[in-house]
C-alpha cells in the first residue's frame, strides 16, 4: 500500500510540476540540433572526446565537478586544471556538475547553493570571467524542489531522463540519451540520429569517459568518431548545450554550422 501511494505521489508531483512549473521554452530551431555532452570529467573525454569534436570542426559540453580536479574516481583518471584550459580556450562549453557530485535529492537549499558556489569558485579560479550556464544532475537524480531552484540558476539543466527533446523543451529536465558502449551500436546511434532529424528535434548525447576500454559509462574513440560523424553528416546543427539554448529560444540568430564553430 506504501509503495502505491509513493507511486501515486511522484506522479503527481511530475504532473504539478510538468503543468506549472516546468521552465519549458517552444523550440524555434529551423534544423535538428545534436550536443555531445561529457560528466565529471575523465580525462580522456578531454584527451580523445574533445580532440575528436575538435578533429571535426564541432564543440561540446563538459559537465565539471570541481573536487574531481586531478582525482582518480573509481579507477578512472579525472581532468587537470590545463585541461579545462584547453577546453576554454578551444571554444567548449563548461558546465555545472556540483563540487563534489551529491545526490541533489538529498542536499537542502543551503546545501545546495555551497555545491554550485563552490564549483563556480572553482572554476573561476582557473578561468577568471567564466560563467557555468548550463546543469547536469549528478546520477541523474532529481527532485521537485531541487529542479526548481536550480533552473532558476541555469539557462538550462540537462537530466538522464532518456528522449529527444521535441517542439518543447523543459530546460529544467531536458531529455538526453546515453552514449555507452554496453547500451549504444552504430545502428542505434544512426537511428536515434535520424529520428532526431525526421522531427526537427534537439538530441543530447551524454557519455563519461571516451577510452579504448571504457569504464561501463563511457565509450570507444571509434563509437564516439562515429557518432559524431553521422551527426555531422546529416541536416542537424553540432553543437554545445549552451549554445543550443540561444537557438531554441531564438535569443540568438546563430544558425550554428557544422565546420564553422567560432572559438571564444
Amino acid at each position: 500500500m506504501k509503495r502505491i501511494v509513493s507511486h501515486n505521489f511522484d506522479k503527481a508531483s511530475r504532473y504539478v510540476r510538468t503543468s506549472l512549473f516546468a521552465k519549458t521554452v517552444k523550440m524555434r530551431n529551423r534544423r535538428a540540433i545534436v550536443s555531445f555532452s561529457f560528466d565529471d570529467f575523465p580525462r580522456s573525454a578531454v584527451l580523445n572526446g574533445a580532440r575528436l569534436l575538435e578533429k571535426n570542426g564541432v564543440r561540446g559540453t563538459f559537465y565539471l565537478t570541481g573536487s574531481y580536479c586531478g582525482q582518480i574516481v573509481d579507477s578512472i583518471p579525472q581532468y587537470h586544471v590545463e585541461d579545462l584550459v584547453s577546453l576554454e580556450e578551444k571554444g567548449h562549453e563548461i558546465g555545472c556538475h556540483t563540487y563534489t557530485h551529491p545526490r541533489v535529492s538529498m542536499l537542502s537549499a543551503d546545501e545546495l547553493n555551497e555545491e554550485i558556489n563552490r564549483n563556480a569558485q572553482f572554476a573561476a579560479g582557473h578561468l577568471p570571467g567564466i560563467q557555468l550556464k548550463t546543469f547536469a544532475y549528478p546520477f541523474g537524480d532529481v527532485s521537485f524542489a531541487a529542479t526548481m531552484r536550480l533552473q532558476s540558476k541555469f539557462a538550462g539543466c540537462r537530466s538522464s531522463e532518456p528522449g529527444l527533446n521535441i517542439e518543447r523543451a523543459d530546460l529544467g529536465r531536458l531529455r538526453s540519451v546515453r552514449l555507452y558502449n554496453r547500451l549504444m551500436s552504430n545502428e542505434d546511434i544512426s537511428n536515434v540520429i535520424k529520428e532526431a532529424v525526421s522531427s526537427n528535434a534537439w538530441l543530447i548525447f551524454y557519455t563519461h569517459d571516451v577510452a579504448e576500454t571504457p569504464s561501463n559509462f563511457g565509450c570507444t574513440p571509434l563509437l564516439f568518431e562515429n557518432a559524431v560523424k553521422l551527426a555531422i553528416s546529416t541536416e542537424a546543427q553540432v553543437c554545445p548545450i549552451d549554445t543550443a539554448i540561444k537557438i531554441l529560444d531564438g535569443s540568438s540568430p546563430m544558425d550554428c554550422q557544422n565546420h564553422n564553430i567560432a572559438h571564444r
